[in-house]
């Protein structure tokens, strides 16, 4: 199984510190191994590997830079070789709450949650806590990133063996036999041998600049239960009620999961109603079920108290905004780019008056931005009752 630690900043540390989006060296093609995913930008190259550890959820490195704020411009590809066609979007990311971006790297891992169920089945995670009886062992590396620091040939799943050096406080350090991981295969996975199966045992975080020396894998079973099992479940199927975020319709008890109109990033439950009665208090009936009214939470004007309730990450005077150029057409019909506070720009609500106030986004959402013109109607009839 190939793996391949690719550097996000060589510059940004010394060497045996480099954050890498590693490949797999001297490895070979891994036709198997189906719960190892490649990571797509935008432009449908491969960014990092990762690992499928439940039907929804993804297990890769947290340096690959997926948070709250931007999952939505990846998307994950199953399959022996990375490919836009049929990859899964992305409904959430979460990095460990403790990585240690700036030093040590520690805790380099990160949940990422698909609007789709994955097409083949999860890996078992190690249940076995890592020790020094490891030091020693070879293990099966494997991602999708090339196989030499310049060599620019990620895309193929690769696989090669790597032996266990040295095992520390959340991580194990490994050297070649004759693998390891370089650039584009962080995240990817170190799978081991227990009882005869196979399981996940350490995620790709950095490694030497070379792809020759040594690499490092985050240990997972020490964030299994402050970080993986919290967080699997309070995404668990079933676990959220008609207007609760979601992140997959099989969460929601009553009816799908449907993307706000208003907010591409949020996502609420819904159930079938015809009236807003059927609803609960405040949400109103749509044609697809019940929703929130504009803004819906999360989105821009909606109420906040703390920066995460809000889809852009920034609540300004308890309303969730973002920042703006006031010479651009940055904020979106019914917003004006205003100046808040020492030459910081935010879309805020713009003045009511007789005039068109404030730019499109042009994000190309005309149909949405027609049905939430039909939601505020409804909204006003609510309200007036």
């Amino acid at each position: 199984m190939g793996m391949v630690i690719a550097l996000v900043c060589q510059a940004c540390g010394p060497p045996e510190r480099s954050a890498a989006r590693l490949a797999i060296t001297n490895g070979a093609a891994d036709p198997g191994d189906p719960a190892v995913v490649a990571l797509l930008d935008a432009s449908g190259r491969v960014f990092c590997s990762g690992t499928l550890i439940a039907p929804h959820t993804v297990l890769t490195a947290a340096h690959c830079m997926f948070d709250a704020s931007n999952f939505d411009q990846f998307q994950v590809s199953f399959g022996a070789t990375a490919s836009a066609a049929g990859a899964i979007a992305l409904t959430d990311a979460r990095p460990h709450p403790m990585f240690d971006a700036a030093a040590s790297f520690a805790n380099d891992l990160d949940l990422l949650t698909l609007r789709e169920a994955g097409p083949v089945a999860p890996i078992a995670i190690d249940a076995r806590a890592v020790d020094a009886s490891l030091v020693g062992q070879i293990f099966s590396a494997v991602g999708f990133g090339s196989t030499g620091p310049q060599a620019g040939d990620s895309g193929p799943k690769r696989t090669g063996s790597a032996k266990v050096t040295a095992v520390g406080a959340g991580d194990f350090t490994v050297a070649p036999s004759p693998s390891q991981p370089c650039a584009g295969d962080s995240g990817g996975a170190a799978l081991f041998t227990d009882a005869g199966a196979t399981v996940l045992t350490g995620v790709t975080s950095h490694g030497d600049t070379g792809c020759a020396d040594h690499a490092v894998f985050s240990r997972i079973d020490v964030a299994q239960a402050n970080f993986l099992q919290p967080y699997l479940a309070s995404i668990a199927d079933a676990s959220a009620a008609t207007g609760d975020r979601c992140y997959f319709d099989e969460q929601c008890r009553s009816g799908p999961c449907l993307q706000a109109l208003d907010e591409p990033k949020r996502f609420s439950c819904s159930q079938p109603c015809k009236h807003d009665s059927d609803c609960p208090a405040a949400m109103i009936c749509a044609p697809d079920g019940c929703r929130w009214p504009a803004p819906s939470p999360g989105a821009l004007g909606s109420k906040c108290t703390q920066p995460t309730d809000c889809a852009s990450g920034v609540c300004y005077a308890a309303v969730c905004t973002r920042s703006c150029v006031p010479t651009g057409m940055d904020c979106p019909a019914g917003f004006a780019c205003t100046d808040a506070k020492d030459i910081t720009f935010y879309c805020l609500a713009a003045p009511r008056s007789g005039c068109a106030i404030g730019g499109h986004d042009g994000s190309g959402f005309a149909v949405a931005l027609a049905l939430l013109a039909w939601l505020l109607r409804k909204r006003v009839k609510w309200r007036n009752g």
